[in-house]
């Protein structure tokens, strides 16, 4: 699994980056994205999802940063 690590990154970029990364992916493939920005944990949700890409997980771990695992549509 790939590990995208976005902390210290503000939306809309965190998204930005995110797609970017998922368009190089094959379907199926699966998406680690590491971000410290509250914001970004629903945006990139949404957009994932509006993307036909889907949300394995979503956890805070440690505070302060939230882990998402996507999975390429």
């Amino acid at each position: 699994m790939e590990t995208l690590d976005l902390r210290g990154l503000l939306c809309p970029l965190t998204w930005a980056r995110t797609r970017y990364a998922l368009s190089r992916m094959k379907p199926g493939s699966e998406l680690r994205v590491i971000v410290d920005h509250r914001p970004a944990v629903p945006d990139i949700k949404r957009n994932a999802e509006e993307s036909g890409d889907e949300v394995i997980s979503s956890a805070e771990r440690p505070a302060g940063v939230w882990e998402m695992v996507l999975r390429k549509g």
